[in-house]
């Protein structure tokens, strides 16, 4: 798991080069203004703008990826988000959906969390559980946010 800020000026500095050009191209969007969806960000590489409110994290599940990274950037609103750096156990997660590229578990093994503010991105790379979308302190708040699917074979 990767973590930053497009606000600084120094971000890019220790990003694998894909990432650096990705987040560039981020910083350069009305990120405001961007319509709700997937969209192109460059050829290949996908993004999903959306709004939505935050949940106790306790009423979701975690994700995990394995042929796609994601780079989770928000834009407005702050949320919480649980993730794991442990070698994950397959036998806890259900059945991987290869298609989507992804599978659930109810459990992160030595979970740890981070809260985002605007223009905060993490990059949570293949076998690296998350859980996005959590309430920070308890409150419930509305939030844009965009993730971006990166094939693991351009790193």
């Amino acid at each position: 798991m990767l973590l930053g800020d497009l606000s600084r000026a120094d971000y890019a500095k220790s990003l694998p080069p894909v990432f650096a050009r990705l987040c560039e191209k981020l910083k350069s969007l009305d990120l405001a203004n961007l319509p709700l969806g997937w969209q192109d960000l460059e050829d290949g590489i996908r993004m999903n703008v959306m709004e939505f409110e935050t949940t106790p994290a306790e009423e979701k599940k975690a994700e995990m990826h394995r042929k796609f990274i994601d780079i989770q950037l928000l834009i407005s609103g702050t949320e919480m988000i649980e993730y794991g750096l442990s070698e994950p156990d397959l036998t806890k997660f259900d059945e991987y959906r290869e298609e989507d590229d992804y599978q659930l578990t109810e459990m992160i093994e030595h979970k740890n969390d981070l809260v985002l503010q605007p223009n905060m991105f993490a990059i949570f790379l293949p076998y690296e559980p998350h859980k996005p979308g959590n309430s920070v302190n308890g409150k419930n708040a509305q939030l844009k946010k965009l993730v971006v699917k990166v094939p693991v074979t351009l790193l």
